[in-house]
Formats: C-alpha cells, sequence, structure tokens
C-alpha cells in the first residue's frame, strides 16, 4: 500500500490561529464582563452587607469606601468603614470598619476583616 500525499492532510498554521484567537477573545469577553459587573455591583452590595451587619436597631452613617479592587474572578474586596449609632442613641457611639470579599453576582460576602 502506499500512502499519497493527497491522503495525508496535516492541520494548518491558519487554522490553529483562527482557533487561538477565537478561545482568546471569549476570555477578553468574559473579563470585560466581569470587570463591569464588579464595578458597577460590588460596592452596592458591600454597602448593604455592611448596614445589616451592625444589627437591626443601629444605624449606620458617614459610609465610605476606602477602595474596591478585583481579586480572584469572581471576588472583589471592598474596604468599607462607617460610623454606627447604636439603638436609642442619638449620635455616633463608635467607627466601624470591615474587609469583605465580595461576589457581586450572587452577593455573596466574606468578611475578611473588621473592626
Amino acid at each position: 500500500m502506499k500512502i499519497t500525499d493527497a491522503a495525508v492532510q496535516p492541520v494548518s498554521k491558519g487554522r490553529r490561529r483562527n482557533i487561538l484567537t477565537r478561545v482568546l477573545a471569549i476570555l477578553g469577553v468574559l473579563l470585560a464582563a466581569w470587570l463591569v459587573i464588579g464595578v458597577l455591583r460590588s460596592e452596592v452590595v458591600a454597602r448593604e452587607y455592611f448596614a445589616h451587619a451592625h444589627g437591626a436597631g443601629a444605624t449606620v452613617v458617614n459610609v465610605g469606601v476606602q477602595f474596591e479592587a478585583p481579586a480572584i474572578p469572581p471576588f472583589w474586596v471592598v474596604s468599607i468603614s462607617g460610623d454606627v449609632i447604636e439603638a436609642g442613641r442619638t449620635s455616633p457611639v463608635y467607627r466601624s470598619a470591615m474587609l469583605l470579599v465580595v461576589e457581586p453576582v450572587t452577593g455573596w460576602v466574606i468578611v475578611f476583616g473588621a473592626g
């Protein structure tokens, strides 16, 4: 039996480049979506968690986000602080700060540090 050149067809380099280009494009779109969702939602989720973490009767004022940054996908790190007014009081009693790891799509929060 004789093998001819027509029977063996190697995969061309152009086809490999097309597959690599598609994979990189998909990864780029996923990364961009993660960044956009994180920027839009991570601070909102962190503020909501921070407000509810101090109990039902407490009020949190002067809330500020010191920084928010992407972490290992899909998580974001948010540093947040504010003054807490306990139930029955009229002025802030103490300053509270938290370092939160937030998953912006589901709203899942891990407290990395609090004080």
